[in-house]
């Protein structure tokens, strides 16, 4: 078995909890669960029965014949105790809504160690973009549970992103207009990139941050950056990454796809959002 070990630092509070809801816990399944999401992102495929059957080779399925995962994930918070464990509120923004979930502090340090037979190189590059892409926990789309990888002593910047991107699918993105662009879009009816962009603002305080993602997603309002009844999960994924001691917001817009019966939409708040994130 082939492992590779990365240390991580929790950089806005995560709301992850264990099978009870109500449990404080870092995860593993969860992190496991967003370098499938990713690589699926990444993927743009068309043919969904070919994407689900390369899925199912490399992180395993519950389907027949699929076999049990091909990697495994373990993860470790650097504090023996609960001293982790907090309190934050997952609105910032609003003045009405002042409720609190239980969450982990930012600043917490961790560990996760990945191990796999073949291809430890491979989830290698799953996992590092998967940590600058996205959150992890419940809002994890409005900057919460965000984390930096400790060693990478790297820059993030597009370049970086469209290297990484390249080692899971070749070179299908390039810049373009400060934007990280899919030059091979895909047809499928399923949350694949379309583009990546980082703000171009910088906050030096990790409250103010949140407080403009969520002033923003109040703001703007629409089915189009998701919805309750019938749940949709919003396809303009906010996340935050650390540049020295500035916080920058990366923003991925991913394939819009929405069901006949889905409330009606309004891309242009989701363009109006967008550009409140990245240019506000």
């Amino acid at each position: 078995m082939k492992k590779a070990t990365f240390e991580c630092k929790v950089i806005t509070p995560m709301f992850m909890f264990g099978g009870d809801g109500g449990s404080v816990e870092l995860r593993p399944s969860e992190f496991k669960g967003m370098m499938r999401f990713w690589w699926r992102a990444v993927k743009a495929e068309d043919d969904i029965k070919k994407l689900r059957e390369e899925e199912a080779k490399l992180f395993g399925g519950t389907g027949e014949g699929e076999g049990r995962s091909r990697v495994r994930i373990r993860v470790t918070p650097n504090i023996p105790d609960n001293s982790w464990i907090g309190k934050y509120q997952p609105l910032p923004h609003s003045e009405t809504k002042r409720f609190q979930f239980s969450c982990i502090r930012e600043g917490l340090e961790f560990s996760v160690v990945i191990s796999a037979r073949r291809k430890i190189e491979f989830y290698k590059n799953i996992f590092i973009p998967s940590c600058i892409l996205g959150g992890f926990g419940k809002r994890s789309r409005r900057g919460f549970g965000a984390i930096e990888i400790l060693e990478l002593n790297q820059k993030i910047n597009l370049h970086y992103i469209r290297n990484l991107l390249a080692s899971i699918d070749g070179e299908k993105f390039s810049i373009e207009n400060s934007k990280l662009v899919n030059k091979s879009p895909g047809k499928g009816n399923y949350p694949w990139i379309r583009e990546i962009e980082i703000g171009r603002k910088g906050y030096h305080n990790m409250k103010d941050i949140l407080k403009k993602i969520g002033n923003a997603s109040h703001k703007f309002r629409d089915p189009s950056l998701g919805n309750a009844k019938p749940r949709m999960a919003s396809p303009i994924y906010v996340s935050v990454i650390k540049d020295g001691d500035v916080y920058k917001p990366i923003v991925v817009t991913l394939n819009s796809w929405f069901p006949s019966s889905y409330p009606k939409w309004d891309f242009e708040k989701q363009n109006k959002f967008r550009k409140e994130i990245l240019y506000g």
